[in-house]
């Protein structure tokens, strides 16, 4: 039997129409399957994810569903929502067909603090992936005077992570990928998907760097987004000027990515492009991107 047909017996789609449509290739891959029953959206993981990972995250998706999260909800097959077929794991969800663009803007705020709420962690501080080092240096590549000028600004970001691991107040358990791909509209509006990277986070700092991504660093963009996250229930205040610390992590971990990948400590990924350039702009755009996280702080 094909691949289709294995996939459409497993969750009772029908009979397929043609073979499965290939889409995208990521973490997992993904295919449109049309049926006698529907049109339907596969997910086949490959080796990296675990069954005890879907695990975790199949329950907190479960818990999102129950409370109303604007979401849409998996296929069930005899054995849950994930099914092995062929020494693989698959999941199927209904297939959506976008609509028109529309400004997510509130809702993105709204539905962060409901994810937020779904469980909060007994415990303070954040999670180990949290952690990071400031990546050292060997030889003199191009970019080595850079670097050299950004280590203090390197230092400080990671000594300032170390102090929230013991300290911070609101760890809870989210959907830990909220990013545009993930923000499917919908006939009936904006819906989240992709709940496969559940994970512990703190809340305000999730928040902050969310807001920052969505709006790509408009400050009027990320005060309505958290605006609408503190209406609907969302605590920023403990966060000062910390509230945009995660955007910071995030470029130390992407230096620290990009530097290994130079050194050939690290096959390179692809995303990274040319490498040297890469780390150039990096270095050279950080004590400006510093400068505006501050301000933007400074501005709720």
């Amino acid at each position: 039997m094909s691949t289709s047909g294995q996939v459409a017996a497993a969750f009772e789609l029908g009979e397929p129409e043609g073979d499965l449509v290939h889409i995208r290739r990521g973490d997992s891959d993904a295919w449109r399957l049309n049926t006698s029953t529907g049109s339907y959206f596969v997910k086949g993981y490959l080796g990296e994810v675990s069954a005890d990972q879907l695990a975790i995250a199949t329950a907190f998706e479960q818990r999102a569903l129950d409370a109303g999260v604007d979401m849409p909800k998996p296929i069930d097959s005899s054995l849950g929502w994930v099914t092995r077929i062929d020494d693989r794991l698959f999941r199927v969800y209904p297939w959506i067909e976008a609509g028109p663009t529309q400004d997510v803007s509130v809702w993105l705020g709204q539905t962060m603090a409901r994810v937020h709420q779904l469980q909060p962690l007994a415990q303070i501080g954040l999670p180990p992936w949290w952690q990071q080092t400031v990546p050292p240096l060997t030889g003199r590549p191009s970019w080595a005077s850079l670097y050299d000028d950004a280590v203090p600004h390197l230092i400080a970001i990671a000594e300032r992570i170390a102090e929230l691991a013991e300290t911070a107040p609101d760890p809870v358990l989210t959907h830990g990928d909220f990013k545009p791909h993930n923000i499917v509209a919908s006939p009936t509006g904006p819906m989240l998907v992709d709940w496969d990277s559940v994970r512990t986070d703190s809340a305000a700092l999730e928040a902050g760097r969310v807001a920052y991504t969505f709006a790509a660093g408009n400050p009027q963009q990320i005060n309505k987004i958290l605006t609408a996250y503190v209406a609907a229930g969302g605590e920023l205040d403990w966060s000062g000027p910390d509230l945009f610390l995660s955007v910071a992590r995030h470029d130390l971990q992407i230096l620290n990515d990009l530097i290994q990948a130079s050194l050939g400590q690290t096959p390179p990924a692809p995303w990274m492009g040319n490498i040297e350039t890469t780390i150039t702009t990096t270095l050279q755009n950080l004590p400006h991107k510093l400068i505006q996280l501050r301000t933007l702080t400074q501005g709720r």
